[in-house]
């Protein structure tokens, strides 16, 4: 099999870029920069980017197919509904607290997740939707309401502990507060 090398020299360029953000920050991190750490000319990268925000973006993208599969390999466990959700949650956010955990810039690319907020309305759309299926088809009567307060309350531990090492074991204990009492008995 022949690797494309427009892709490898693309995924050198996020790498590159990744790092960058992570150890300099958003704002910290020029095109010129980017050229430097992925070691290839300023308008190769421009061939590939037209600007700092669509490299930003194309790593939003990447992060958040991690963060969709993560979940979707959390829900297909076994156990209880409450805790294969907990799992889930707890799988999607350690994906985005894996990068950013370390860096002194993740409050700042943290909140810099707007510049992709349709990326991240698309995704969340999409974690909610199976949340919701889930909670129904176990019998919890206003599932939609509850799928929506599991995410929201995931969103808020994560942003507020996202360098923490019980944040997986808070979500899941999240999970297992909200759900366990609306489950039919």
């Amino acid at each position: 099999m022949t690797v494309n090398k427009v892709e490898v020299k693309r995924e050198r360029i996020l790498e590159a870029a990744r790092n960058l953000f992570l150890r300099n920050g958003l704002r910290g991190t020029t095109m010129e920069a980017i050229a430097r750490e992925a070691r290839i000319a300023k308008p190769t990268l421009y061939a590939h980017f037209p600007d700092k925000d669509a490299v930003f973006l194309a790593i939003v993208e990447q992060l958040l197919a991690a963060k969709i599969a993560a979940f979707e390999a959390g829900l297909s466990g076994d156990g209880p509904v409450e805790a294969r959700i907990g799992a889930a949650l707890a799988a999607e956010f350690a994906v985005i607290a894996a990068i950013l955990a370390d860096s002194p810039h993740a409050d700042e690319l943290f909140a810099a997740h707007r510049q992709g907020a349709e990326l991240f309305r698309l995704s969340d759309e999409r974690v909610a939707t199976r949340l919701q299926a889930e909670l129904a088809a176990a019998g919890v009567a206003e599932a939609a309401a509850l799928a929506r307060l599991l995410l929201d309350a995931a969103f808020g531990l994560a942003q507020k502990a996202i360098g923490r090492s019980d944040l997986g074991a808070d979500i899941r204990l999240l999970a297992t507060r909200l759900i366990g009492p609306a489950l039919p008995r």
